[in-house]
C-alpha cells in the first residue's frame, strides 16, 4: 500500500482537505465561522497494489501560521477508512471543530494519513513537514474581507522542540486558485485580479495603520528560540477590488531555499463595497 493526501500548489494549499460549515457535515464546502461548529473532510488515496483496511486519519487545527508543528497544533479527532489499492476515499472527521472567536476562523488544518503497513518515521518530526511525507497535507487559506481601511491580523511564527531556527519571511501577492480551491471556500465564479489591488505588509509590532501609511515590509528576517514563538503582524489593504474578483496573498517562511511553510488569504472586497 503507498497512501497519499494531496498536496496543493503551492503545497500548503491542499485541496484534499476542505471545511463544511454547519451542523450537516454532508452540506456544502465552505469557509468556518469562528465560534460555530464545521465538520472537517479529507481525502485519501492508496496508490500501492495491496488493500489498507482501517486507516486512521488524525485531523489537527493551528493557530494562523506558516510552519505548522506537532507542538503547536491541536487534535480534533480522527476517522477510520478502508482503501483498496488503486482507489480513493473521502472521510469524515465526526467530531465537531469550532474555531476559536480570537483568530476570527483564521485557522490551519492538516491531515494525517496513519497505517503500519505505510508508516511515518519513528520518532515522529516536531514539524508535519507535507512535501516529504505523502501521508501528511496541510491547507492554510482562508476567505479574508478588506476595504481601503488596513485590516491586521497576527500570525505565530513557530519555533522547534529541539533546535533554534532562523527564517526569512516574506509578503507575496499574486497568484490563481484552482476550481476545486474556490469551491471549497464558496467561491465558485471568481476570478483573479489583473492586476495588484491589495497591498500586504509585515512587521514585529502590531499597531494600528492609518489611510495613506505604509503597510509595512515586504520581507522580514526573524530568529526564534527553540521550544518558543513569535509574532508576525500582517496588514492587508485592499482597493477597488470588484464582486466577482479576488486577490491572493501570501505569507511564506524560509529558510536558504526551502519553503517551510505558508499561509495564504484569498482577498475579497467587503460587501459594502463589493455592491455599492
Amino acid at each position: 500500500m503507498q497512501l497519499a493526501i494531496r498536496d496543493g500548489s503551492p503545497w500548503y494549499l491542499s485541496s484534499d482537505i476542505w471545511v463544511v460549515p454547519g451542523a450537516d457535515p454532508s452540506g456544502a464546502a465552505g469557509g468556518p465561522v469562528a465560534g460555530n461548529a464545521a465538520y472537517l473532510w479529507a481525502r485519501v488515496q492508496n496508490t500501492g497494489d495491496t488493500d489498507a483496511a482501517n486507516v486512521r486519519l488524525d485531523y489537527y487545527w493551528a493557530d494562523p501560521t506558516m510552519q505548522v508543528t506537532r507542538t503547536n497544533a491541536h487534535l480534533v479527532g480522527s476517522a477510520f477508512a478502508t482503501i483498496p489499492a488503486g482507489a480513493t476515499r473521502e472521510a469524515l472527521c465526526i467530531v465537531p471543530w469550532v474555531p476559536i472567536i480570537v483568530n476570527d476562523g483564521h485557522e490551519c488544518l492538516v491531515v494525517v494519513a496513519i497505517h503500519p503497513g505505510d508508516p511515518l518515521p519513528h520518532p515522529l518530526p516536531d514539524a508535519f513537514d507535507p512535501p516529504t511525507y505523502r501521508q501528511v497535507a496541510q491547507k492554510n487559506l482562508t476567505v479574508l474581507t478588506v476595504s481601503a481601511k488596513a485590516l491586521t491580523l497576527q500570525l505565530a511564527l513557530s519555533g522547534l522542540r529541539r533546535a533554534d531556527k532562523a527564517v526569512l519571511v516574506t509578503a507575496e501577492v499574486g497568484g490563481e486558485l484552482d476550481g476545486e480551491a474556490l469551491r471549497g471556500l464558496g467561491l465558485e465564479g471568481l476570478r483573479p485580479a489583473t492586476d495588484h489591488k491589495v497591498e500586504v505588509g509585515l512587521s514585529r509590532d502590531r499597531g494600528c495603520v492609518g489611510e495613506g501609511e505604509p503597510v509595512g515590509e515586504a520581507r522580514l528576517e526573524m530568529r526564534v528560540s527553540k521550544g518558543t514563538s513569535a509574532g508576525v503582524n500582517v496588514t492587508v489593504r485592499g482597493r477597488d477590488l470588484a464582486a466577482d474578483e479576488y486577490q491572493l496573498v501570501s505569507i511564506v517562511e524560509r529558510s536558504d531555499d526551502t519553503v517551510l511553510g505558508g499561509l495564504a488569504f484569498v482577498v475579497v472586497a467587503a460587501q459594502e463595497e463589493r455592491y455599492r
